[in-house]
């Protein structure tokens, strides 16, 4: 037993020399070709060993491979997609051995890497190997030592007009190394710079350590800075991030999250990051937009088939004006120098298309130029091209403006649809910081409905059908204003110097036809408790002009003297009101009139749920007013034999 031991041990130690002489005067490049063949044929893509290939053995072996290229995919811009001169690296094989990938030191030599996207989208970086599925942290090597010798990483969109140029190095002291990223170019043409810093290389092999990670890019004015750590940095996975973003407008921000913003004054937010899932949250957002300060939270993911944007904001002070992007406006123009007043810059159906949205936005202090606002509510949702907003809201007082309107963006021209319910809005706000303020009261009422088609807002008014109905009852209107509507200037000088007293307004009925754009009175009738004013005309919102004639008709002709019409026409932005002294309103005669006038309001209003009382004023008028009108007609025309002149009907 013993002499066959000794020729086993003979036997193995001769066998050992063999192969360390073997190994020591092998020729390592004979492996060149099979190394390539192999990486090349799991690629799907040409990659070589072009130098010289060699091992130093030990129980640390040290390897150089020089010259390496990989090929680039057969649509790109340069031959190689990937090329180093030499590459460097040892390996702990007792480590090997144990599963774990130990590298005391690694040396790279003019890296050049170019990662590109063809005109449909596709990066050169997809190869065709079978994905994997990671469910812990991604195993990256333990690396000692790290060199990069004139690196260089480009990237380039050309459907984007982007190109990136990044450097990389390594930085500090051997235990303490990290790899620090510095970058420029442009970026959608605006300038691009980058720097990015990570933690040690040490701390990637830390599976219980969060890595730290700092950023901040700048693209054109769009600035973002990121600080903080990920539990996978390879994969990203288990963010813990404060985030600062700021910009001269949102819409910069849309090629970055695939979401459509709107142009916007110049904003920046604060925030803390997380993510679950696919999904990124940002927690506890706070900043300014304009005027605006803006708070709630944000979550945005990336599905396959588009991005997805939900969000829930308060403003704590909103300035209705940094929304008018919203709506198609120029945030940067002054009103004055808009040449007209309906927004013209036109949606984008691909854009609406590209991504969806959930969004809530409420604010309770919001400052506007022309009209009171208390409250303002939306919720915005956007799915498959089809934007809702299902409420706009507006409070103001007790009274509101509740809207619900789609827009249908799955084809190139939008399809509108615009319900807008108007209740118990006080006429005292409307006339808020005005002279008529004290002197007048009562309620509004209101329902808008109108289809359309169109890519702007004035586009859609400017193809609108529908049909537009105002009331107000039981009020009080600065009689300044209902003698300068009927223009008896004497009577409105002597109110302007002495006291604008009030006069009671029993209803105001106001009702039009919208028919490709053009609003027709259908009617428009103003009952005071000693005048009527008959409004009649047009209102083109297509163009934008009106061409409108009030007449304001005395019920007692002994009280006032006769009245002059009025006629408003020219553009909306800046009509002319002028008398129309060619003709004067007839002293007598209104009552037959209104109820000629208001007979096809009174076919509107059973079908409105206005929420008015059973003692409604404007019911009462026009049921007075159909049977004015029902009176008039058994009786025998004027000019025929036995006619009579019309009655005259009192005050109240």
């Amino acid at each position: 037993m013993q002499h066959v031991l000794k020729w086993v041990g003979i036997t193995l130690l001769v066998l050992i020399v063999a192969i360390s002489l073997l190994l020591a005067f092998f020729d390592w490049n004979r492996l060149r070709a099979p190394i390539s063949s192999q990486i090349s044929s799991q690629l799907d893509r040409r990659f070589e060993i072009q130098g010289d290939l060699d091992v130093k053995l030990g129980w640390t072996p040290r390897i150089t491979v020089n010259k390496i290229e990989l090929a680039n995919a057969d649509w790109g811009s340069e031959p190689e997609m990937l090329s180093l001169d030499r590459l460097v690296f040892s390996i702990r094989l007792p480590d090997l051995l144990k599963g774990k990938i130990v590298l005391p030191e690694i040396h790279l030599s003019r890296p050049r890497v170019l990662l590109e996207k063809n005109a449909d989208g596709k990066g050169n970086w997809a190869f065709k190997t079978d994905e994997e599925t990671e469910t812990e942290r991604t195993e990256f090597p333990k690396i000692g030592r790290l060199t990069l010798d004139e690196s260089k990483l480009v990237y380039r969109d050309p459907t984007l007009d982007t190109e990136l140029d990044i450097s990389a190095s390594a930085v500090g002291a051997a235990k303490e190394q990290a790899v620090e990223l510095q970058g420029q170019g442009r970026f959608e043409g605006e300038p691009f710079t980058l720097k990015a810093q990570g933690g040690s290389l040490l701390e990637l092999w830390e599976k219980r350590k969060p890595y730290p990670v700092d950023l901040e890019m700048t693209a054109g004015e769009t600035k973002v800075v990121v600080e903080g750590t990920f539990a996978d940095p390879v994969q990203l996975l288990e963010p813990k991030l404060s985030i600062e973003l700021q910009g001269d407008s949102l819409d910069m921000l849309t090629p970055f999250i695939g979401v459509p913003m709107a142009e916007t004054p110049p904003y920046k937010f604060t925030g803390y990051v997380t993510r679950s899932g696919e999904s990124w949250h940002i927690h506890d957002l706070d900043g300014k937009m304009g005027g605006s300060d803006i708070a709630g939270e944000v979550t945005y993911s990336t599905p396959e088939e588009r991005p997805f944007l939900q969000a829930n904001i308060k403003s704590r002070r909103l300035d209705f004006k940094d929304l008018v992007g919203f709506i198609g406006v120029d945030p940067t123009q002054e009103e004055k120098e808009r040449a007209r007043i309906f927004p013209d810059e036109p949606y984008s159906p691909e854009a609406m298309r590209s991504a969806e949205a959930d969004v809530n936005f409420y604010s309770d202090n919001i400052i506007t130029p022309n009209l009171p606002i208390d409250e303002f509510r939306t919720h915005l949702h956007m799915d498959h091209g089809k934007l809702t907003l299902d409420p706009l809201s507006f409070r103001i007082d007790i009274g509101q403006i509740a809207s619900t309107i789609t827009m249908d963006a799955r084809k190139d021209l939008i399809v509108t649809k615009a319900n807008i319910k108007i209740r118990e809005v006080p006429l005292k706000r409307l006339l808020a910081d005005t002279r008529f303020e004290q002197e007048s009261d009562g309620m509004f009422f209101g329902q808008i409905g109108l289809d359309t088609t169109g890519n702007s807002i004035a586009e859609m008014l400017g193809r609108g059908n529908g049909d537009i109905t105002l009331l107000m009852e039981q009020g009080h209107i600065s009689s300044l204003l209902v003698e300068l509507a009927g223009l008896d200037v004497a009577e409105s000088l002597g109110l302007l110097l002495t006291e604008d007293k009030s006069t009671r307004v029993r209803c105001i009925i106001g009702n039009f036809k919208v028919n490709d754009g053009i609003m027709k009175t259908a009617p428009f009738m103003i009952d005071t408790a000693d005048t009527n004013i008959n409004i009649t005309g047009q209102i083109d919102l297509g163009k934008e002009t009106v061409d409108l004639r009030l007449d304001a008709n005395p019920k007692d002709v002994s009280l006032l003297a006769a009245r002059v019409p009025v006629n408003v026409t020219g553009t909306l932005k800046s009509p002319t009101v002028m008398p129309d002294r060619s003709r004067l309103t007839a002293k007598a005669g209104i009552s037959a009139a209104l109820g000629v006038l208001l007979t096809p309001v009174a076919t509107i209003i059973p079908w409105v749920d206005w929420g008015l009382g059973e003692d409604s004023a404007c019911h009462a008028l026009i049921d007075e007013a159909q049977a004015d009108d029902a009176a008039a007609q058994r009786k025998p025309s004027p000019g025929r034999p036995g006619s009579k002149a019309p009655a005259k009907r009192n005050a109240d």
